[in-house]
Order: C-alpha cells, then sequence, then structure tokens
C-alpha cells in the first residue's frame, strides 16, 4: 500500500484541482479512462494491485505528455488497504471530485464448477471492494462541489450470463449499490452513475471468436467496443450533471462512437 507521487511540489497547488480516483486503472477500460481524465487536466490517482510495472510505464507516459498522474498500490477488497488509500489522498489531495470504481474480476464457469473460493474472489473484489471505495472516500466526496461517482457494472449486470453466474451476480449487485447511493447521497450533493459496457476489446475478451462477436451484436443489439470509447462514455456521464442513470450496453455502443 502505497502512493507514489508525480510531483511532490505541486502539494501547494494540487487542492485547487479536480482529482479523480480510478482503481483497476492500469490495464483495459481503467488505463483508457486514466488517460482520458489526465489529458482533460484532472490530477490522477490510479489505483492498482499487481500490474505494478504497467501502472509505472502508463505513469510516466502521461507525465511525459505534460499529465498529473499518480500511482497507488492497494487491493480494493481489503478494508485497512482502501482505508489507508482515502488517508493518503485526504492527507495529499484535500478532497475527490470523482470516483470511478472499476476494478473488477470476471469468471467463466457455471454455477456447478465454480467454487465458493472462486465466488468469494469475484464478490471481494467486484461487491466488497466498490462498496469498502465508496463507504472510505465519502468523506474525501464531500468536500468537492459536485462529487460524482461512477461504478463499472457490465452488461451482464443488466442481463443474465450462462456460464457467468457468479460474475453477473457481482455485476447486477454493483448496478443496485449505485441507484440505491443516487437516492441516498442526493442530499449531500454527490451524484451516482452506473455503466454496464458490451464486450469491449481487453484482456477479458481475447479468447472470443469473430462468430462469438457477432452473435453477441445480433443477440443484444449492440456492438463491440473499444476501451477508449467506453472511457469516453464514463468523462462524458461525469460531465452530465445527472445521476442516478444506469447507462446499458446500447446506450454505450451509441455514446462511445458519438453517434
Amino acid at each position: 500500500m502505497r502512493l507514489l507521487f508525480a510531483n511532490r511540489q505541486k502539494y501547494a497547488t494540487i487542492v485547487d484541482m479536480k482529482t479523480v480516483l480510478i482503481t483497476g486503472g492500469s490495464r483495459g477500460i481503467g488505463a483508457a479512462t486514466v488517460k482520458l481524465f489526465a489529458h482533460n487536466g484532472y490530477t490522477v490517482i490510479l489505483n492498482y494491485n499487481r500490474s505494478e510495472d504497467i501502472a509505472k510505464q502508463l505513469q510516466q507516459l502521461l507525465l511525459s505528455q505534460g499529465c498529473d498522474v499518480h500511482l497507488y498500490k492497494a487491493d480494493v477488497s481489503m478494508p485497512s488497504a482502501v482505508q489507508d488509500m482515502a488517508q493518503y489522498i485526504g492527507r495529499y489531495f484535500k478532497k475527490l471530485n470523482v470516483l470511478i470504481n472499476n476494478a473488477g474480476v470476471s469468471l467463466k464457469a457455471t454455477l456447478s464448477d465454480t467454487s465458493v473460493r472462486q465466488y468469494s474472489r469475484v464478490m471481494n473484489v467486484n461487491c466488497k471492494g466498490t462498496f469498502l471505495t465508496c463507504k472510505y472516500m465519502l468523506p474525501l466526496l464531500q468536500k468537492a462541489e459536485d462529487a460524482c461517482v461512477i461504478n463499472m457494472s457490465s452488461i451482464w449486470g443488466v442481463e443474465g450470463a450462462s456460464c457467468e453466474s457468479v460474475y453477473a451476480m457481482s455485476k447486477h449487485a454493483v448496478k443496485g449499490l449505485s441507484l440505491s447511493l443516487a437516492k441516498e447521497w442526493q442530499y449531500m450533493g454527490i451524484r451516482v452513475n452506473c455503466v454496464c459496457p458490451p464486450i469491449v476489446l481487453t484482456d477479458m475478451a481475447q479468447e472470443l471468436s469473430q462468430d462469438d462477436k457477432d452473435e453477441f451484436c445480433n443477440t443484444y443489439n449492440t456492438q463491440v467496443l473499444t476501451a477508449e470509447q467506453v472511457a469516453k462514455v464514463v468523462f462524458d456521464t461525469v460531465q452530465s450533471n445527472q445521476s442516478g442513470l444506469v447507462i446499458s450496453a446500447q446506450q454505450c455502443a451509441i455514446l462511445g462512437k458519438g453517434e
């Protein structure tokens, strides 16, 4: 659990900047989202757990482009780790304008083939991790004007998913938490929205054939997206000033491609 600062001399001015925490920010949708927010002037705190070399490479790339990106290593399924991360953000950044809960793990297995250990890992990261970051980042969100939370679900958080039942279960829970917090935190002025992308061209989709992708698109009337297109949906949702949204896979396909 540690914070790697891009530039310690920026502490005096960083309070005046918009700060975003992106969990699971080293790869895929998370990395694309880090890039987009960084290029749009946000101070980005990139949370990662295992992919340290990739996270450092991304940070160095963005620093060379004049962006302000900081790294924090933490397992979001561990309460003490998330509490420590919140304390560090409070100490050095004072507030949090945007929280993007992107960290997640997938599992492709039938229910009968899913072990209790596998179930626990998926639920701990996808559900417990989202709960913990929302819980412990709340005081920092309250210190910002018009704070916003984006929780990343999936099309399987809206539809059922054969052979991905536990993953779908976790993403349904993320959607439920998002809708509930949109109401619960409304009086605080904190907006909460949920993004449910279709298949995204990341590591998780590498094993899918073109026939698989075509069948998916035909069945659900959507499209396969890039991580950059999903990041655009996330960024635009933050800027929208709306709350309580559940952006479906079909809406992601339209918004992500700017149609």
